[in-house]
Parts: structure tokens; C-alpha cells; sequence
């Protein structure tokens, strides 16, 4: 069996006034046959969250291009993962956001991909072995849209091999920020 061991990075919040002074992380192992529903349940409960909400996966490449999405299942419509865009709309990304050293395959890949978006994935549905990830990629999970939790999470391990529990929070660093500041968790 295939386990995966994901750092998780809380991304800073300023409209939630959270902007640590140092990096806020979980280390999270768990097999690959977890769904994505699974492994953001780990997330849920290794950030101390109470409340639940609405949220979704992206799977990247080794660029940061976002190659597909993996919705809430109540939010999962099959429909593609983003809107596409147009030539314009494209390229006026491209410059203003991507860097000019980055290769041109990249740039290629980043119009092909927002061009014509693959349907997006149910997060039920999807385990993490479905996602064919290798070390270079990295996930984005976003949870709650309203107060937009947003969290970069890195592939630090993958290896074969079995776990006594499951998923195991294996390291941490820096406090959970309340899930709602400025009020008592219930």
C-alpha cells in the first residue's frame, strides 16, 4: 500500500487577520487509498476546525499550473474545473502573473489547461492514488469560501508501506488560528 506523507501550509489570512510570524504546518500521513474527502477530514481536524464548510482540491504540476479540481460532493457538478478563457484574457495572465523565465511548454501547458478545463473530480470520489502524484506536484486546498482557509500542500514522502492509524498528524508547527477570531470555538 502506497502512504503519502503531505505538508500542509496554512496560507496567510490578512482579511482574518492571521499573518504568522512563522510558518503554520501539519505533517500528515495517510495511504493512498484515502479519498480526498478523507484526507481534507485530516486536514479539518488537525487545524482544531469545528464548523464544517464547503471546500476544493487542485492538483498541480511541478510549474504551480493548476491541472484539475476536486469539489465538495455536494458541490460537485461534473462541469469543468474553471471557466475557460479566451486568448485574451489568457495572455494577459500570462503577463502579469507568470514569470518570463518560466519555459515556454509551461506557458503552453497553462493555455492548453485554461482553454479547455478537464471536468472536475468528486472529492468522495477521487482517492489520493487516483491522482498519479510524483514529489515535483503540490495540492491547493481551500476550505470555507466565504472566510477562504487557503492551504499549499507539499508532497514531502511517497513510499510503500502501512499505517497503524489512520491518517496520523506527524508533525506540526505554529498554533491553529481559531477557525473564526474573535469568537469562542463551541
Amino acid at each position: 500500500m502506497t502512504v503519502y506523507r503531505f505538508r500542509v501550509l496554512l496560507l496567510p489570512n490578512p482579511a482574518l487577520e492571521f499573518e504568522p510570524d512563522t510558518e503554520v504546518w501539519r505533517d500528515i500521513e495517510i495511504t493512498g487509498s484515502a479519498t480526498l474527502t478523507e484526507l481534507h477530514e485530516a486536514i479539518f481536524d488537525a487545524f482544531e476546525r469545528y464548523d464544517t464548510h464547503a471546500y476544493e482540491f487542485l492538483t498541480r504540476d511541478e510549474h504551480g499550473i493548476a491541472l484539475r479540481s476536486y469539489a465538495h460532493p455536494q458541490m460537485y457538478s461534473g462541469d469543468e474545473s474553471w471557466p475557460p478563457m479566451t486568448d485574451e484574457q489568457v495572455e494577459r495572465f500570462l503577463e502579469q502573473v507568470i514569470p518570463d523565465d518560466e519555459p515556454e511548454e509551461a506557458k503552453a501547458k497553462f493555455r492548453r489547461i485554461r482553454q479547455n478545463p478537464p471536468e472536475e473530480g468528486n472529492a468522495a470520489e477521487t482517492t489520493i492514488d487516483d491522482l498519479d502524484l510524483d514529489q515535483a506536484q503540490s495540492l491547493f486546498y481551500e476550505f470555507d469560501f466565504g472566510d477562504g482557509w487557503e492551504h499549499h500542500i507539499e508532497i514531502e514522502t511517497i513510499r510503500e508501506g502501512s499505517l497503524e492509524d489512520e491518517p496520523l498528524v506527524v508533525d506540526t508547527q505554529g498554533d491553529a488560528p481559531p477557525q473564526y477570531p474573535g469568537r469562542e470555538s463551541e
